[in-house]
């Protein structure tokens, strides 16, 4: 199995938020995973003793290109815009 591999990562401010875009192994195709900080409760810190664990909600269909992958990211995350 080939593993796509991060090309790019644009983080909000805070923090809690990030988009990774990634390219596949032979370089054709893009897309973009939105990566989300879910903090959890003090009952769940012996399973997760950073205080949290990234989720992955969503990702992109592919792009051709890193550009047109970081406008359809651009285009379809509210938080993403105004960075």
């Amino acid at each position: 199995m080939q593993i796509w591999v991060v090309e790019k990562k644009i983080e909000s401010e805070d923090g809690t938020r990030n988009v990774e875009i990634r390219v596949s192994p032979d370089r054709k195709f893009f897309r973009y995973y939105e990566m989300v900080w879910r903090q959890v409760g003090e009952d769940e810190l012996l399973h997760y003793p950073d205080g949290g664990f990234w989720s992955c909600p969503g990702m992109s269909g592919y792009y051709a290109s890193l550009e047109d992958c970081e406008s359809g990211a651009r285009a379809n995350l509210g938080w993403l815009v105004s960075r």
